[in-house]
């Protein structure tokens, strides 16, 4: 009878100690173009319930094409993110992108908005273009730390000028290059946005043949998706993470949570990653 007992208690404790461990979630980023977004399109409530609900289904969202000359636009829909909300939201702004003389016909902002309970900010810097010019929109970079586990990453976010899509994309090996020296070293890299990678713009040969095709990165998001609301099927919106992090993502999905072109023409795209630790 004692060692019935004592089966019974073996089996309670492993149950109890199977269930008080949680595995932790996985962190949930998003790239999100939200066309032309600027004061005229968060003055329309249902479009920005719609952004809302969206940027809240994930952890971190680096947004491109913030049109709004005065630079309200990214602050104001932070509130609106927040509002009624008890675990708020913050965010990040680059400055007007275009620096160059010849780039400021199409001059944006990039907005990262994140949740702070589950990563912290260390830096940012959008990249300098000066010496070469190889954006239209220069290439906009934070430096995360997961709260989780203490992994530390780099968000690269860039919009990419269509008619040049490849030459930019092939730039971006410039900007790997370039961030050691200006955030410290970490291996942990992930190049997101609208890079406007396929159709007219871009062919999977050519893209294919670029270093940032290359070892040590990995393009997530594949040639046939279709991340756009068009009639043709367009990868344009893209993840490509260094080999230290690619064991890490789990699953990516272009999320189609609306149909109407009044709220942007791209879906958001997000990639899901696990922990670093057991």
């Amino acid at each position: 009878m004692k060692t019935i007992k004592n089966f019974v208690l073996l089996i309670v404790f492993g149950l109890l100690a199977t269930t008080s461990v949680t595995a932790e979630p996985p962190l949930r980023i998003a790239t999100f173009n939200i066309q032309n977004f600027g004061q005229s399109k968060l003055a329309k409530t249902a479009v920005t319930d719609t952004l809302r609900t969206i940027v809240r289904k994930f952890d971190i969202v680096a947004v491109q094409e913030v049109s709004d000359v005065t630079n309200k636009t990214a602050g104001a829909f932070l509130k609106k993110i927040n509002s009624g909300s008890k675990t708020p939201y913050k965010m990040v702004c680059s400055s007007r992108t275009g620096e160059q003389t010849d780039d400021q016909s199409s001059r944006e902002q990039y907005a990262i908005y994140y949740n702070p309970a589950k990563v912290e900010l260390l830096d940012t810097a959008l990249y300098n273009d000066s010496e070469h010019d190889y954006f239209q929109r220069e290439p906009y970079v934070a430096k995360f730390r997961r709260n989780a586990d203490g992994l530390v990453f780099l968000i690269c976010t860039i919009h990419t000028a269509p008619e040049q899509a490849v030459e930019e994309i092939a730039a971006l090996a410039y900007v790997a290059e370039w961030m050691p020296g200006r955030f410290g070293s970490t291996s942990n890299v992930i190049f997101c946005g609208d890079f406007n990678a396929s159709c007219s713009y871009a062919s999977p040969t050519q893209l294919q043949s670029l270093e940032i095709h290359q070892s040590p990165y990995t393009w997530i998001v594949p040639d046939d998706a279709k991340t756009n609301l068009s009639k043709n099927t367009c990868a344009y919106d893209r993840f490509v993470v260094t080999e230290t992090l690619r064991p890490l993502v789990t699953k990516w999905e272009v999320y189609r949570y609306f149909k109407s072109k009044a709220v942007s023409d791209h879906w958001p795209v997000y990639i899901e990653v696990k922990s670093a630790t057991p």
